[in-house]
């Protein structure tokens, strides 16, 4: 959609040029109408990177993931590398898993730079890719059924860097700690493992059991358990609208479900506020 326009107006200013005055009147209906091009095409480019493509999305989710696993004391475990590959598969074809693969054993053994990966997802990815980008890198954390706190600071550095507020940041993380906890992990991997994607931690998958609380719910709706019962219902939906499907949808059907477990858990979140408050 970025370059809808360029073109548009200089043909439909040549052809009226032409008709009007012929070959000379052709060539200043060009010239007027490539203006008005160049003035709409730089308009359209500048909103054009509104949502990423998928592809992009992947590559940074990598270099991420790689940076999460350097700060663990420069590990990465079998169940790590499974869920990047559970990841990939969900996303690319067949022939192209095994280079994805070795893309990311190649940013392992390169010096990472998530700065520059960082300020690309602030100046142009939404709060809702954003978010599934912590999705992807608390999963990926909690691959082998523990989270370390080098894992943790990593997350959190580069959910600052990314300019995601501290609040948005806790409420994620609740959503994968202290709120669910992974029991008798099993070395299967793909759908099987993980809460049944690469994604991970929702309560009806997999080896989760929930060990919700109403302090972690208040977390993940992004409101102080003194607010208002109106400041609840007002973060719920604000919290239902960031964590919505259809916002993801663009990067792929699995991202879409995993969005989907997310979503759940919000409104779980607020039913459970609801009943304890008494609110109708």
């Amino acid at each position: 959609m970025g370059c809808l326009f360029t073109g548009t107006f200089s043909l439909v200013f040549s052809l009226i040029g032409l008709v009007a005055g012929g070959l000379h009147g052709a060539l200043i209906g060009f010239c007027v109408g490539a203006l008005f091009d160049l003035l709409f095409g730089k308009r359209t480019v500048k909103t054009s990177r509104h949502f990423y493509a998928s592809q992009d999305f992947t590559e940074h989710e990598l270099v991420l993931a790689a940076y999460v696993a350097k700060a663990d004391q420069n590990r990465l475990l079998r169940s790590e590398m499974e869920y990047v590959r559970a990841f990939l598969s969900k996303n690319l074809s067949s022939e192209n898993l095994g280079p994805a693969m070795l893309r990311f054993r190649d940013i392992l053994n390169s010096d990472i730079d998530i700065q520059t990966v960082c300020d690309d997802l602030r100046q142009h990815a939404t709060i809702y890719e954003k978010l599934m980008i912590l999705q992807f890198l608390f999963g990926f954390a909690q691959a082998d059924g523990a989270m370390r706190q080098e894992e943790l600071n990593a997350i959190q550095e580069i959910s600052d860097l990314c300019g995601i507020s501290r609040s948005s940041y806790e409420a994620v993380k609740s959503m994968f700690v202290g709120s669910y906890y992974y029991d008798d992990y099993q070395q299967t991997y793909g759908d099987s493992a993980q809460g049944g994607g690469y994604y991970g931690g929702g309560a009806s998958y997999g080896g989760y059991r929930s060990t919700s609380s109403l302090e972690n719910d208040y977390k993940i709706l992004e409101v102080s358990p003194d607010a208002t019962d109106e400041e609840v219902k007002k973060a719920y939906r604000a919290a239902a609208k960031k964590h919505h499907p259809d916002k993801v949808s663009h990067l792929g059907e699995d991202v879409r479900k995993a969005a989907e477990v997310k979503f759940a858990q919000v409104n779980e979140a607020y039913e459970r506020i609801k009943k304890a408050r008494g609110m109708n």
